[in-house]
């Protein structure tokens, strides 16, 4: 699939590496990935004197035991013949150095899991989605590789294409039905106007249509925009239960807002969908 031909994922050596492996693998059905990559990051600065003897009972450096652990689970999911797999590990602690590497090998996707019973914080992931420039998805032990429906949250932003491209590629390629979805929100300065809110909505939906219309032209998609007017909850929040409600597989989202406006920020809408709690398989759009 165009795009979406190298990929990578980050293992961690839990449960979830096997997860994401086998979720991996449904989706491959769907893009025919060319090339995988599994990234591990040694987090020790030097091995303890126990470790170093098990190390040496085996014969093994501590690479090469990771990396027999991992090779095993590519086994265990894929088969032994899995030339386009490769594993990297990352020898030192060193956390700025990984997302160098990572940003410089140019991953079209690069797949993060996203614990919620497992065993882990979700830090690494966390840090990860932050400082990585390529597009991410992120997916709870819980998902399941198929996709049948799409929603794609736009604010009409310059990220708004960007994601409807890639939401419209996805769906094609996977027969989906794709729900673009426009948040109306009635903002401080129509405080004056309160008293007719319906009106106010009426004219926000007619504006959002406008603009989608011009959106459609410029990414030559179908799908025509779904509103949602949302008063106090935090819009991430809203998306994720008319994710729920539609029940969606997949929301695609761009990494940043209009409101966010530095590089060094994720938008706090992608803030929101990828807490540890929403179950729904999120893919950031950079």
């Amino acid at each position: 699939m165009k795009n979406l031909k190298k990929i990578a994922l980050a293992a961690d050596l839990t449960e979830m590496d096997e997860t994401i492996l086998r979720f991996i693998k449904g989706y491959d059905k769907l893009f025919d990935f060319d090339e995988l990559c599994i990234i591990h990051q040694i987090e020790i600065e030097e091995v303890s004197a126990e470790l170093q003897a098990v190390l040496d009972k085996k014969g093994l450096t501590l690479e090469q035991l990771i990396h027999k652990e991992i090779q095993s689970n590519v086994d265990a999911v894929f088969g032994s013949e899995n030339t386009h797999i490769h594993i990297y590990i990352h020898p030192r602690p060193d956390f700025s150095e990984l997302v160098h590497w990572v940003n410089k090998s140019k991953f079209d996707l690069f797949f993060l899991g996203k614990k919620m019973g497992l065993e882990g914080s979700g830090v690494f992931s966390s840090k990860m989605v932050r400082l990585l420039s390529c597009n991410l998805i992120l997916v709870p032990e819980t998902a399941k590789p198929t996709i049948t429906k799409i929603i794609s949250p736009i604010d009409f932003s310059s990220y708004s294409s960007r994601v409807l491209e890639v939401s419209e590629l996805i769906a094609s390629n996977t027969d989906a039905e794709l729900i673009p979805l426009h948040i109306l929100r009635i903002g401080i300065h129509y405080f004056p106007f309160l008293g007719s809110e319906k009106k106010i909505q009426k004219s926000l939906e007619k504006e959002a249509i406008e603009k989608f219309a011009k959106l459609k032209k410029k990414t030559n998609i179908n799908a025509e925009l779904e509103t949602l007017l949302v008063e106090s909850e935090p819009i991430g929040t809203a998306i994720f239960k008319k994710a729920k409600e539609y029940k969606a597989d997949l929301i695609i989202i761009s990494k940043k807002g209009k409101s966010d406006d530095s590089d060094l920020l994720l938008g706090s809408v992608a803030e929101d969908l990828i807490s540890n709690e929403k179950n729904i398989t999120v893919a950031i759009i950079n």
